[in-house]
Order: structure tokens, then sequence, then C-alpha cells
């Protein structure tokens, strides 16, 4: 893979790389010769240019140009340019006249070129335009009559610059305009009818600036709206939106407090704002919410929730619910509550301290489940009964002081991964419950999160032990012991007796080789009480025929 890589890197290493220089006799550089194929990248350098046209060429892209000028007499010698790229160049400007000799120019990127404003009819030259892509520049001025001439224009890119205002009638003449990116300027405010005629446009982009209103009847000309990115937006705080059917609708970080969205959207991102309250017209496309970081209660919830027979991804961790429970009466009005589709739920970091049996949003198909970090005081195994596609569940950081958890992998035994970490474990039931469902398949977390708890052993705070607290683990006594044998370990420890006898047998072997053993014998004979007699009366004996003999 590492290969294909490089190979890869090379490769559009060599496309981008700047072309080699041609030059004449003269000393110019020779543009046809330079660039003799149909793609071509320059890094500009102040000399001059010969005559001589570059009749193949159709993509060029111009870089690190010099400071005074983009060499806009180049494209006197380009006639059958399609697509212009300018990156870190000089120009402040763009004159109508520099674009005359690439008429059939259809793409235009500048970038990075320090370009400050856009004047009237400023690229009418160029009429069959179809991208226009000017990001990152310091634009702060736009013309409304700029886009005037480019009609078949379908992606236009402002985004990174500073602009403050868009005026009326500005985008009315792009009536093919598919894609719109104004993210990143300093726009305050939009005109009402700005996308009047633009009921192509599918992409909308306006993110990062500092929106104080947004006119609910702004939006209604944009029928075929596909992604809306409102994120980061400004301070916004009630927002009334009317659109058809978005499918994705991006609303993070922009202080609302208020939504009301008249239609639909398929997928709503609309985390860390301060919402109390939400509404969504037309429910019955939504499949993916997340509305984390926000001030959702559980009536709240239930409001929003009920109808979204579509939902199957919901993200409302780090709001203020407290209860699961909807036991409201059903009416025509108001329709059944019921969640089918519902696979992804995250209710982390709430204040639940409960889980209902009966509760809708635990929905059958519910395959991840995540309820960390709330309030929860016990868990009774019957409540998850009704969830047998589970495989993902997240229980730490609540109160919870005991669990079933051989019951509740034999309701689950579809189940995957299981976080318990972090509660108020009676002691020694975390340690079980690991080996006990780790052997089973389930990935548990295995060291807890190591936090003052009272009344907690530290054998649970702490497990498995550390190096340096291994010593007072040890003291535990009966309880530092396994707690009961698994046919992997009955294995183990007949494996280390085979060895062992076997190590025991060699040892004996050349022990005998080496005679070790008669010394041993010998050693042991003499040290037994009356076993050396025969060999003392004898040395007496040999010591009194020495002295009559001497005598």
């Amino acid at each position: 893979m590492y290969f294909y890589l490089c190979l890869l890197g090379c490769f559009c290493g060599l496309r981008i790389a700047a072309a080699a220089v041609v030059l004449d006799a003269l000393g110019r550089l020779n543009l046809s010769a330079t660039c003799p194929d149909t793609f071509c990248s320059l890094t500009e350098k102040p000399m001059p240019y010969s005559d001589t046209p570059a009749l193949q060429l159709r993509e060029l892209h111009l870089s690190n140009c010099s400071r005074e000028s983009v060499p806009w007499i180049l494209l006197n010698l380009t006639p059958g340019l399609r697509t212009l790229v300018i990156r870190n160049c000089g120009s402040y400007g763009i004159s109508k006249e520099s674009l005359m000799p690439v008429v059939n120019l259809t793409s235009l990127q500048m970038q990075r070129t320090n370009l400050w404003a856009l004047r009237a009819d400023q690229f009418s030259m160029i009429p069959k335009l179809e991208i226009l892509e000017l990001g990152h520049n310091i634009l702060y001025r736009v013309n409304a009559n700029a886009f005037n001439g480019i009609p078949k224009l379908k992606l236009l890119g402002l985004q990174g610059n500073g602009i403050e205002e868009i005026r009326e009638n500005t985008f009315d003449p792009l009536l093919e305009l598919v894609h719109l990116d104004l993210s990143g300027n300093l726009i305050e405010k939009l005109p009402k009818d700005i996308f009047a005629n633009n009921t192509k446009l599918e992409t909308l982009l306006l993110n990062g600036n500092h929106l104080t209103t947004l006119l609910s009847d702004t939006l209604i000309p944009l029928t075929n709206l596909r992604l809306l990115d409102l994120g980061r937006a400004g301070q916004l705080d009630n927002l009334m939106l009317n659109i058809i059917n978005v499918q994705t609708l991006v609303l993070e970080g922009s202080s609302l407090t208020d939504l009301i969205i008249q239609g639909g959207f398929i997928r709503l991102k609309a985390s860390n704002n301060e919402l109390s309250h939400l509404y969504v017209g037309n429910k019955s496309s939504v499949i993916e919410m997340d509305l984390h970081g926000n001030l959702l209660n559980g009536n709240d919830t239930y409001n929003l929730l009920r109808g979204m027979w579509s939902l199957e991804r919901l993200d409302l961790s780090k709001n203020i619910i407290e209860s699961l429970a909807f036991n409201e009466a059903y009416s025509e009005q108001q329709g059944l509550y019921i969640l089918p589709s519902l696979k992804y739920l995250n209710m982390a970091n709430n204040r639940l301290v409960s889980i209902p049996s009966d509760s809708p949003i635990l929905s059958s198909r519910l395959t991840y489940l995540d309820l960390s970090h709330n309030l929860l005081l016990t868990l009774e195994v019957e409540k998850l009964a009704g969830l047998p596609n589970l495989e993902v569940l997240y229980l730490e950081g609540n109160r919870l002081s005991d669990f079933d958890y051989k019951q509740f992998h034999s309701k689950h035994e579809t189940l995957k991964e299981l976080a318990l970490q972090d509660n108020h474990w009676s002691p020694g039931l975390y340690r079980k419950m690991f080996i006990y469902l780790n052997d089973r398949g389930v990935r548990l977390q295995a060291r807890i999160e190591h936090k003052v708890q009272i009344n907690d052993s530290q054998v649970d705070i702490d497990w498995p032990p550390k190096e340096a607290s291994a010593q007072k683990l040890d003291a535990a006594g009966v309880t530092g012991i396994h707690p009961y044998w698994t046919l992997r370990d009955i294995l183990a420890f007949a494996t280390l007796l085979v060895v062992l006898a076997i190590l025991l047998m060699n040892l004996y072997h050349i022990l005998e080789e080496e005679g070790c053993l008669r010394r041993f014998r010998r050693w042991r004979r003499s040290t037994v009480p009356g076993g050396n007699t025969r060999t003392s009366t004898r040395r007496l004996n040999e010591q009194d025929s020495e002295n009559s003999s001497s005598d």
C-alpha cells in the first residue's frame, strides 16, 4: 500500500510540477515549447514571452507570480484554454479586457491572489464560465452586477474573504447555479429575495459568518436544496426556516435557543447550541438528528420525536433530560408515538434516574445505546429485554451498585461491547463481571477509571492491579483469588504440572549420573543414630593394634 501511495504521489507531483522553461534565440520564454501538452504548470518569472501560441494547451496553472501582477499577457498565447488556475500571485484585480483572449474558458480559480473587489460585468468576456472559485482572497466588496454575462455558472466560491454585505439581485443572473459557498466571511444579513432566481441551487454554505438574523422566507425559492450549512454563523438566537426538504441541515454552534423548521430534512446537525425548543413540520423524512449539547428536557424530546417513524440515529447527549417515560394518552391529533426504525441512541450526560421498560424511545431495533454519565441507581435486566439486537451498551459513570450480568448476557448474546466502569459496584463484582463477560466475547474495559469513591474497595477502584499496588492487593486474602476455574485455567494448570514432572525427572537423572545421589545417601546414613557403630569400632581396634606394636 505504501508503495502505491508513493507512486501516486510521484505521479501527482509530476503533474503539478512547474514545466521546464524553454527559451528562444532571443532569450524569450517559448510557451509552445514549454507547454506542448494539454496541461501545464508554470512558476512565473519576470521575463518576456515569444509570440508562439500554445495551441494544444487546455489547462494552465500559474503559481508564485511576481508581486506586481499576474502575467495576463500569457492568455494571448492560449486561445484554446478551458481551465485557468492562479494561486499565490500578487493580482489585486481583474480587468475584463485581460480575459478576452480566453473566450472559451469554463473554469477560473484564483486563490490567495490579494483580489479585493469585483466590479460590474467583471466576467462578461467569458460567457461559457461554469466554475468560478475566488476563495481565500481579501474580497470585501462585490458589485451587484459582478456576475452579469455568465449565465452558465454552476459553482461559485467566495469563501474565506472579508465580504460584509451581499446586495440585492447579486445572484439573479446565475440561473444555473448549483453550488454557492459564502462561508468564512463577515456577512450579517441577507436580502429577502437574494435567491429568488436560484431555484437549482443544491448547496448553500453560510457557516462562519456573523449573521444576526435570517428571514424565514429567504430560502423558500430553494426547492432543490440538499445541503444548508449555518454552523457557527453568528448569534441567531431564534430562527425560523422555510425549507422544502433539505437532505443535510447544519446548525452547529450558532447560539440557537428556539428553532422552528417549516418543512423537513433528512439529517440535522444542531449540536452545541442552547436549544430548549425545536419544532419540525415534516417529520416523515427525518433519518438522523444530532442534538448534542443543548437544553432539551423530557417533554421537549417527546414532542419532537413523536411521528418520526423513519428516524434511525439520534444523539441527545449532554441535555437536561430527566426521564424517558412518555405516557401521554394517544390522540388522533398527536399521532402514535413509536420509533420503529431507531438503531442508534445516545443519551449520555443527562439526568436519567431510571429506565422505564415501556419507553418508546427504547426501540426494539436498537443496536447502540449509550446511557453513560447519568444518575441511574438501579438497572433491572427485564427493562432491557425488549432490545434483542443490542450490540453496544454504555453504562459507565452512573450510580449502579448491582447488576445481574449473567441473566443480561443470556438475553443479549449479540452484545459485543459493554461499559460498566466508574460505578458504585459492590466489592469484587466488577472483577467477576469482567472475567465472565470477557470469556464470552464481550469487550469490557479492564481497568476502572481511577476516581475517589466512598465505601468502595481498593480492588474494584484499581483492577487489574498496577505493579505499585500489587503488594497491597495480596493482603486481600481469599478475595484476591480467581473466583472460579475456567476450562482454559484447568488446561493451563495441567500443562504446568506435566512440564514440572518432566523437569524433575531430568534433574533426577543428572544427579544420578554425577554421583550426587550416592554421596547424599552415604551422608544420610552417617547422620542416622547408630548408623556408624561398626565404622567407629573398627577404627578403635586399628588404633589399639597400632599402640601395641609400638610398645
